[in-house]
């Protein structure tokens, strides 16, 4: 499975990257919207990460347009101080579901093994 990750911090990051190789995910870690969605455009993907609160294009934007380009792909998003509003907007949006930062490794790893099946 080829994962697009976009998260602006750069720790955090590197720290799921890690833990998702770990599960023989390919991972692809860009650190902000635009470059999320320039990837999305260049390279086909299985599932989308993406932060909501990222310099240049907000998560919610990257959403939008990721959702237009390839209306199927599963996208997860996540934030530390996004908010309830933010997180609703997300869904509406078309995520298909939403993690508070911080959030259990386990949580994740649990929901992209459900869009393997």
């Amino acid at each position: 499975m080829h994962i697009l990750l976009a998260e602006d911090d750069k720790n955090f990051g590197q720290v799921l990257k890690k833990e998702l190789e770990e599960e023989r995910y390919s991972i692809d870690l860009v650190q902000d919207g635009l470059q999320a969605v320039l990837r999305f455009i260049d390279k086909p993907y299985d599932l989308v990460l993406l932060d909501i609160v990222m310099p240049k294009l907000d998560g919610i934007n990257a959403l939008r347009i990721i959702k237009k380009i390839s209306p199927q792909v599963p996208v997860i998003v996540f934030s530390g101080n996004a908010g309830a509003e933010k997180m609703q907007e997300a869904i509406q949006s078309g995520a298909m579901n939403c993690l508070t930062k911080p959030f259990k490794m386990d949580s994740l790893k649990d929901l992209i093994r459900k869009q393997i099946v």
